[in-house]
């Protein structure tokens, strides 16, 4: 009895030694098991929270993206805007602002105006302004005495056309060769007068819309003729 008692004990530790190991490696897999699914469910809470900023970043972005393209193309559209503004804008100044010749008798108006002549007067001069005619028609002679000595009298020359041109000649000495010696003198009423030496002079007249031509010459010693021509 005491063997079989001895040996039924023996199993029983045993049996509690194996069950005990057991229990020791079933709780260090339950701890692990534990320890894994806490690790897997922090990683996954961390991934989660990592994806949510993620998330919110990439809205963000996206956002920005979208803001930038609008603010892209309002920028395109303003400068599109300023360009046709601009080309507009040069259009009108090459339309408006004389260059070349225009912006010299621009220049001239303007000058013509400060000194003061009416505008209404240089408006109406200009729409009077047309094609120059030349006219051709039967002259109309005048004779004259030649002024002698360095000064010319101031009641000198002829008047032509009521006035709007006059005609000086002028030499040294009553001896001299006109036709080498004469300084003759054309003036034109509003233009600077044209000197010439020698004769005969064949000068051009333009009077308004008008082109005459003037001949001055002399056929008698001590005279000179003026002979211009006529429109009609």
């Amino acid at each position: 009895m005491s063997i079989g008692s001895r040996r039924s004990r023996e199993r029983r530790r045993r049996t509690g030694q194996v069950a005990l190991r057991v229990a020791k490696w079933l709780f260090m897999l339950a701890v692990f098991v534990g320890l894994g699914y806490w690790s897997y469910q922090g990683g996954l809470d961390l991934a989660r929270s990592e994806v949510t900023v993620l998330e919110e970043r990439l809205d963000r972005l996206s956002a920005d993206a979208r803001n930038t393209y609008a603010r892209n193309a309002q920028l395109e559209g303003e400068l599109r805007q300023a360009r046709e503004d601009n080309a507009a804008l040069q259009r009108r100044y090459e339309r408006d602002v004389p260059r070349g010749e225009a912006a010299q008798l621009f220049a001239l108006a303007q000058s013509r105006i400060g000194a003061g002549v009416a505008r209404d007067r240089i408006e109406q001069i200009m729409r009077d302004a047309g094609p120059i005619r030349r006219c051709e028609g039967r002259p109309n002679s005048r004779r004259f005495a030649v002024a002698y000595g360095p000064r010319a009298p101031e009641n000198a020359g002829i008047d032509l056309l009521d006035g709007l041109v006059h005609v000086l000649m002028r030499a040294e000495n009553q001896a001299d060769d006109l036709a080498r010696a004469a300084t003759v003198v054309v003036t034109v009423f509003g233009q600077e007068p044209v000197t010439l030496t020698g004769l005969p002079q064949r000068v051009p007249v333009t009077l308004g819309n008008a082109e005459l031509q003037l001949n001055v010459t002399s056929e008698i010693r001590g005279f000179g003729t003026a002979a211009i021509s006529t429109c009609g």
